[in-house]
């Protein structure tokens, strides 16, 4: 048996999971889905509503008698439709009647990103008088350089309700 038939599948599993720990401990990705984010307030469960449900968000605590049923939290650089979106979203799957913005906040943040220097060739054509035939590359060096950018931030808290009627 040769040492490439050898190979321990312990190693390979030892080395995903310290991949899979190290890639949760840098938390450097935007969250794709806010399923995870929301946090029960009560032992009731509640149906999911339509996917097409009107949940209206409510910018201060309604006049009519109501329960909160989970809060969602969660800060994001994927701009206000994903926010309003991931809104709706949890609202409808866990059964919410409305949803009352309790704390949102955005700011931008600048960040730089180095660019690595390069080399392309260039063709020359075939200068008459030269004796050589075909055609000649030539490089071309092209220096690296830091560029600036901003990332818009939002952070977002929110209660979902239903209605106590």
């Amino acid at each position: 048996m040769s040492k490439e038939m050898n190979f321990r599948p312990t190693k390979a599993l030892t080395l995903a999971a310290c991949a899979g720990v190290f890639a949760v401990l840098c938390g450097c990705v935007s969250p794709s889905s806010t399923a995870v984010y929301y946090l029960p307030t009560t032992a009731k469960v509640f149906p999911p509503r339509d996917k097409d449900a009107v949940i209206p968000i409510l910018g201060r605590p309604p006049k009519e008698p109501f329960m909160t049923i989970g809060k969602l939290a969660f800060k994001t650089d994927l701009g206000w439709r994903f926010v309003r979106k991931s809104i709706l979203y949890n609202a409808r799957a866990n059964g919410a009647d409305a949803v009352i913005l309790r704390d949102m906040n955005s700011w931008s943040e600048q960040r730089l990103q180095q660019v690595p220097p390069t080399v392309d060739w260039v063709p020359m054509g075939n200068y008459p008088g030269c004796g050589r035939p075909g055609v000649t590359f030539v490089p071309i060096f092209q220096p690296g350089y830091v560029q600036q950018y901003t990332v818009n931030k939002i952070l977002f808290e929110a209660e979902m309700i239903v209605f106590t009627r």
